[in-house]
């Protein structure tokens, strides 16, 4: 939705108000596509002249049935087509509650006793009591999610764009109905204004919108109503169509017996266009580990990735929540998805990176020309593709002389503001401002609405050896010694600057060395105040003292200790997150307390009525997978000469099995590994350099290392 409302722009802060009006105009559009209008109170039999919204309509309606069964409103995620529009992604909660688009209607499963008594719904399951994971098979390219109950089981799937299928079996428990009930509320639910059943299919109308949904074998009995009518979830009314002025009909099916029934839903629309060309949403490695937990976890981030994607463009996070582009979040997702083999897609998302310099929800940040610096060539040395590299040429040069251009600055500098901004920072004094005047030899850049001065020079640092390493490639060699001198003398002061107050700020400890090796990992400093950082935040057992908000940042920091050779708290970071899923076994994290950085859409839909945070969140999800992808080999690029560390992040108790790892994209060609009886056999493909193994494997390891020409054309 957002990739088609086109740019907003200003040349300064004295433009804001005709910012906010073109953002508003843009956005309301976007609401009424995306999610149900705002609700007055005279629909729903409320006294007339105010207005409430969806969410507070069903909140108040809450309070008057308290004994009703209502959505779980946590652990959401998606489940959508790489590339579909905000408003065609699907959201499941845990238990397998379901709603096949943004402001449709949700899907439960109800469990009764013989009277039609509510025993459980699939929204108050116990979480303990759940168990989930994402199945990929050759049918859809997207994943499945597996759900078992202690009682039932249920799959949900796509079988095309805008069309979603339901595997569920009952497990027959003793004096146990298993019915599917269609409603207005549910993961991102809203107004169901008419049901008709003709004995082989449900037509489900909204607002705006319409679903067919078909159960194989046809359910026993249908019951269509309207929700909120005194004994509603047990009244066995014999109507075949229901009309609801308010938005609140009901259908429940009866599902009896142990057996496995189809549930199909598909909307009669002409079927949207992704606008990504892809065949898989998993990683390209194949791994063999003795955690399949690992493996798990590689697969699952990349598919969270693939699938918050919108047209051509990233999300920072649930993109309901997020319906933007966001430079700073995107890059870690290139990057991410560049590293785990998916490079067709990362290629495809480039061309937003390559041609906008400054991007995302507060506007110009001076972090960006750095990261996007590297997030392009993270992609560009993977590839391998010449022509890429032509092309991407003008604009690495463009943000590299950008980032020189914040470091000799001797005023302020302010930038054009570029598509949405978050709408509680719209009047932000600061809004156009990138940066304020070099000191110090560093760049004063504002990033969060924070001088983060050691985070904005790592990643510009990181940034200019970047453009070198393209400069070199097309021939530009004199560009790229000028950028190498510059990145060296922007080192030789950042380190300088290493000191309170500027040491202090988080943000400085999910840089230094992961990704941008602007700190050495013989720095004593950086190793002492890492150490302060773990002590003040950690336990006795390495979890956390307090929930993080910011989880990026922290699995951030557990690639800091990786390149320090401490695997140790690299795993009680990575066992903590396992522990403490915001859906469990489908490895999604969160950000925040609350909506942060709302848009306020999710107030315009019958579900996640009091988010605790957002979830997935896709930053997180990026530094989770490429922690992960470290973890079994990376460039120490700290050493005399580049260097291969094979399983650096590699459990000593794992040597005592075989392993491999085979695919891994790197800067030199593609990787693989194999463990077995004490011998590491290495292959790299289109490079050479140094190899050594982490530090659990044994020191009389026997290593072999094997250079291969690729066979692969890209």
């Amino acid at each position: 939705m957002v990739a088609r409302l086109g740019y907003l722009r200003q040349l300064n802060v004295g433009g804001m108000s005709v910012l906010r009006g073109l953002t508003l105009s843009l956005l309301l559009p976007l609401l009424v596509n995306a999610a149900p209008q705002t609700l007055r109170r005279e629909e729903s039999g409320e006294p007339p002249g105010a207005h409430e919204t969806a969410r507070e309509e069903v909140l108040r309606t809450m309070k008057q049935r308290p004994t009703d069964p209502w959505p779980r409103g946590a652990g959401h995620v998606l489940l959508a087509i790489p590339g579909s529009r905000e408003a065609n992604k699907a959201y499941h909660e845990p238990g397998g509650s379901f709603s096949p688009g943004v402001g449709t209607f949700g899907v439960s499963i109800w469990l009764t006793d013989k009277d039609g008594r509510i025993k459980h719904t699939s929204d108050d399951i116990p979480l303990g009591q759940i168990h989930q994971q994402f199945v990929w098979n050759d049918k859809s390219p997207i994943p499945a999610i597996w759900t078992k109950t202690p009682y039932y089981q249920a799959r949900w799937s796509s079988c095309e764009m805008d069309c979603w299928t339901l595997g569920l079996r009952s497990l027959n428990v003793a004096g146990v109905d298993t019915w599917l009930v269609i409603r207005s509320v549910g993961p991102a639910g809203g107004p169901v204004r008419s049901l008709k059943w003709d004995g082989r299919e449900l037509r489900i109308d909204g607002r705006g919108d319409r679903w067919n949904l078909m159960v194989d074998p046809p359910p026993a009995t249908v019951y269509l109503g309207e929700e909120g009518r005194h004994g509603w979830t047990t009244a066995r009314p014999s109507a075949g169509h229901w009309e609801s002025q308010r938005g609140w009909a009901c259908a429940r099916m009866k599902l009896p017996g142990d057996r496995e029934w189809k549930v199909t839903l598909k909307s009669p629309a002409p079927p949207s266009v992704s606008g990504l060309d892809f065949a898989d949403t998993r990683s390209a490695l194949d791994v063999e580990l003795p955690d399949e937990h690992f493996a798990a976890g590689l697969n699952t981030q990349v598919g969270h990735l693939m699938m918050s994607l919108v047209g051509r463009q990233t999300r920072p996070g649930d993109p309901t929540n997020y319906p933007l582009a966001w430079l700073r979040d995107g890059a870690y997702t290139v990057a991410a998805l560049a590293r785990a083999g998916q490079l067709g897609v990362a290629k495809e998302l480039t061309s937003y990176f390559a041609e906008n310099d400054f991007f995302g929800g507060f506007g110009p940040e001076a972090d960006a020309p750095g990261l996007a610096l590297w997030a392009l060539e993270e992609v560009a040395v993977r590839l391998r593709q010449p022509e890429f590299d032509r092309w991407l040429w003008p604009h690495v040069y463009r943000k590299a002389e950008c980032i020189l251009e914040m470091l000799s600055t001797k005023r302020p500098i302010h930038k054009l503001v570029v598509g949405p901004i978050v709408p509680s920072h719209l009047n932000g004094p600061e809004l156009s401002l990138v940066c304020d005047p070099t000191k110090d030899g560093l760049v004063t850049g504002r990033m969060d609405w924070h001088r983060p001065l050691l985070f904005v020079n790592a990643v510009s640092y990181r940034g200019l050896l970047e453009a070198a390493a393209l400069a070199d490639r097309v021939n530009e060699h004199a560009m790229a010694a000028r950028w190498r001198a510059r990145a060296a003398e922007l080192k030789r002061a950042w380190t300088a600057a290493f000191k309170p107050p500027e040491s202090d700020n988080e943000r400085t400890y999910v840089c230094g060395l992961w990704p941008t090796w602007v700190a050495d990992s013989e720095n004593a400093d950086y190793q002492r105040a890492l150490e302060v950082r773990w002590a003040k935040t950690r336990d006795a057992h390495g979890g956390f003292n307090v929930t993080p908000l910011w989880t990026y940042f922290d699995v951030a920091e557990a690639h800091q200790w990786l390149f320090l050779g401490r695997f140790d708290r690299t795993w009680l970071t990575l066992r903590w997150f396992r522990e403490h899923q915001a859906s469990p076994g489908l490895y999604t994290w969160w950000e925040g307390s609350g909506e942060e950085n709302t848009f306020h859409l999710w107030e315009q839909v019958r579900g996640w009525l009091k988010p605790p945070h957002v979830t997935p969140h896709y930053w997180t999800a990026a530094e989770m997978l490429m922690l992960q992808l470290d973890m079994l080999a990376y460039f120490d690029e700290s050493a005399t000469e580049p260097t291969l560390v094979i399983g650096a992040g590699i459990p000593v108790d794992w040597c005592e099995r075989p392993m491999s790892v085979r695919g891994l994209p790197t800067q030199l060609g593609k990787v693989d590994w194999a463990w077995r009886d004490r011998t590491m056999q290495v292959t790299l493909r289109e490079g050479r350099c140094k190899v050594k193994l982490g530090a659990a494997f044994p020191s009389d390891s026997a290593l072999r290392v094997e250079y291969l020409p690729s066979k692969e054309s890209n």
